[in-house]
């Protein structure tokens, strides 16, 4: 883990933006099907948020997950948390930011914060724990050429 991240209780704080750092913001506008019967989004479509702003993350490294696909490699989730503070609800713009908070030589641990667009008061926190797997399905180191790409957006 990178000195700035620290978990306790499933919580994972990577502390303040980096020097140089990158962070993805993203926005999503929160559609009908993405609510429940109480009108509030639906739990799990948050992890579906945090792919969209990893996916993008990736895509700012100059990599595009397709690419790395197309290697026979893909990184896959092996742990997630979510903290829910506040409810977003039907049609709700929202802002997805996503860092880097760990890189290591098979693995990478992503931190998002889903906002109200134009607020900066977070309605959910969450990380996910990626492990790269190569073209057996067998955890595999990140390729050199990605692992280097994001650590330096991230500034790690």
């Amino acid at each position: 883990m990178t000195k700035t991240s620290k978990k306790e209780r499933g919580r994972l704080d990577p502390g303040p933006v980096r020097p140089g750092e990158y962070v993805g913001r993203v926005p999503i506008q929160v559609r009908y099907a993405e609510t429940d019967a109480q009108a509030v989004v639906y739990h799990s479509n948050f992890l579906i948020y945090f792919e969209v702003g990893r996916t993008e993350w990736i895509k700012e490294t100059g990599i595009p997950y397709t690419a790395l696909e197309e290697q026979g490699y893909a990184l896959f989730i092996a742990e997630s948390h979510l903290r829910f503070l506040k409810p977003a609800t039907y049609d709700d713009r929202l802002i997805v930011e996503t860092r880097l908070a760990e890189l290591r030589t098979r693995s990478c641990t992503f931190y998002y914060r889903v906002l109200h667009e134009g607020k900066e008061e977070s309605m959910v926190e969450g990380w996910t724990a990626m492990v790269c797997l190569g073209k057996n399905r067998r955890v595999a180191p990140i390729p050199s050429e990605l692992a280097e790409a994001m650590r330096s957006i991230a500034a790690l």
